[in-house]
């Protein structure tokens, strides 16, 4: 029998050290325009993080550093509920011996993040004042190259919308707390929530990382 306790609900920030850029559905392709836009509140026209991203990023990078012995050859996330992470970010698992199939909900909720409100931006001005301001224009056009290294050809040049370096977003990440069969508590939730924040804070988040986009700062703050 598990049971889930009171839940600790965690205020967060993210700061962007370089552009972002998180994939949106793009309706088609303009000629001279943006090849590849971010993903973006559809009423608003804000741009967001989704919390499906931080979490994903989070514990991609958790198994691959801790994990990597493990995990299969066709890199899918640990299932094996005996395993912190599993425990943790959720898993099926079906135990061959008894047959018994274990479902795991994830102990950690990441909700989806929104432009702050509260910071200070430009001129005293927080990042969603900055946007509303600016709408289209807030966002950076940054055009990259794909360069043919040892074989003839020509440039293959696209154009990557991201948001601008300095923006902060705010939201929650919730802690779920369990005892009884597979039971986690506050502490060892927040054991592995910091080891990932610190994890993705020497990575990236998003798309192009290894070209610079997604450098972030993730700060908890309670």
């Amino acid at each position: 029998m598990t049971k889930m306790l009171t839940p600790i609900v965690k205020e967060c920030k993210i700061k962007l050290l370089t552009g972002l850029h998180i994939g949106g559905a793009d309706q088609g392709l303009k000629i001279g325009g943006i090849d590849s836009s971010v993903i973006k509140n559809p009423i608003t026209g804000e741009p967001i993080i989704p919390g499906s991203s931080i979490k994903g990023k989070m514990r991609a990078l958790i198994e691959m550093i801790e994990y990597g012995d493990k995990i299969d050859e066709k890199g899918n996330s640990i299932q094996d509920p005996d395993e912190e992470v599993a425990k943790v970010f959720g898993c099926s698992y079906s135990n061959k011996e008894n047959k018994k199939q274990v479902n795991i909900s994830s102990r950690l909720i990441f909700e989806d993040f929104y432009l702050s409100r509260n910071d200070d931006f430009v001129d005293g001005k927080s990042s969603f004042e900055i946007f509303e301001e600016m709408k289209s224009d807030f966002f950076e056009d940054k055009a990259e190259n794909s360069v043919p290294r040892f074989l003839k050809g020509t440039a293959n040049p696209r154009h990557i919308e991201r948001v601008p370096a300095g923006v902060e977003f705010e939201g929650k990440i919730v802690l779920l707390p369990h005892e009884g069969e597979y039971a986690i508590s506050e502490d060892e939730l927040n054991k592995i929530l910091n080891k990932g924040i610190d994890y993705l804070n020497k990575n990236y988040l998003g798309g192009g990382g290894t070209r610079g986009n997604g450098r972030i700062e993730l700060i908890v703050d309670n």
